[in-house]
């Protein structure tokens, strides 16, 4: 009884596998064969001499050329060579520069500098960021609206700074949550539940999506379990579903279809790696391994 039992609950075991991902990691590089090391440009090198994959963090030094330099925002070209910069508002000595500044906006006095009031701004940049909009043809601050008290046409914009109005599947505007937190918050909201990407309307209620959700092999990949971890899907017999296992992967998209927590290994499989690196201290270097890629493309 008891080995019917367990051989049971393996068999339940093997049915419901899935392969879960996390996107917030990736491979430590000392894992990855040439291939895969160039893919992760952004967080690894391939060492010629050595004949092996190695970790690196890109900085602006590595941006050889002025225009890559300048294109970056953390960087800036001085004396022939591209040095770290972190701008402040008196950097901004024109409107373009002054709005790619963090927690700077350009106002009146044709001056870069933190957000002082609504009023100190023109049309052109009046700031939407600190809750200013343009109004009768000057930037003043943001009228909330009533959201019952809007028709479906004028069912918009915001009742306060965390929730803005939404028309419902009872025929009325009623005020939804500004960030997404999960599918059952759009219960109420047909409309609004099938324009979350995660989201799917079934029935009477708002679920997250599922891999047979999927109707056509290009959108067959993977879907979000969390805020950052994604379960594969597998496209097999004209049907998407979960993936068991990462056995119809190959070696072209092995690393790129899990998200870089999957290499292909010498015995020509896509397995999991060994190691696994945060990569959430790393988004600079993502940033600036794409301009050294486009360099190295040009």
């Amino acid at each position: 009884m008891y080995r019917k039992l367990l051989i049971s609950l393996c068999l339940i075991g093997l049915t419901t596998a899935t392969v879960t991902v996390d996107a917030s990691q990736h491979c430590d590089c000392s894992e990855l064969n040439q291939t895969d090391c160039a893919f992760a440009l952004a967080y690894c090198v391939w060492n010629q001499s050595d004949s092996e994959c190695m970790s690196y963090t890109f900085g602006c030094s590595d941006l050889t050329t002025q225009v890559l330099c300048d294109a970056a925002g953390s960087c800036k070209w001085n004396s022939g060579s591209c040095e770290d910069w972190d701008p402040s508002c008196s950097d901004g000595t024109t409107a373009d520069l002054c709005n790619d500044i963090d927690g700077c906006y350009w106002n009146k006095s044709n001056a870069c500098a933190s957000f002082s009031a609504c009023a100190d701004y023109s049309t052109d940049n009046c700031p939407s960021s600190e809750w200013c909009s343009v109004t009768s043809g000057a930037c003043a601050n943001y009228s909330f609206v009533t959201c019952s008290t809007q028709t479906q046409a004028t069912c918009q914009g915001y009742d306060t700074k965390t929730t803005r109005c939404a028309w419902a599947n009872d025929s009325s505007c009623k005020s939804l949550a500004r960030t997404f937190s999960a599918c059952s918050d759009y219960n109420n909201f047909t409309s609004e539940c099938n324009n979350q990407w995660n989201c799917v309307y079934d029935g009477s209620a708002c679920r997250a999506r599922k891999c047979s959700d999927a109707s056509i092999e290009a959108l067959c990949t993977s879907i979000n379990t969390g805020d950052t971890t994604y379960s594969l899907c597998s496209w097999s017999n004209n049907a998407c579903a979960d993936a068991a296992d990462t056995s119809a992967l190959t070696k072209d998209n092995c690393y790129s279809k899990t998200l870089k927590n999957y290499k292909w290994s010498s015995d020509n499989k896509c397995v999991a790696c060994d190691d696994l690196v945060d990569n959430s201290d790393s988004s600079n270097s993502v940033i600036l391994g794409a301009f050294v890629l486009l360099a190295l493309i040009a």
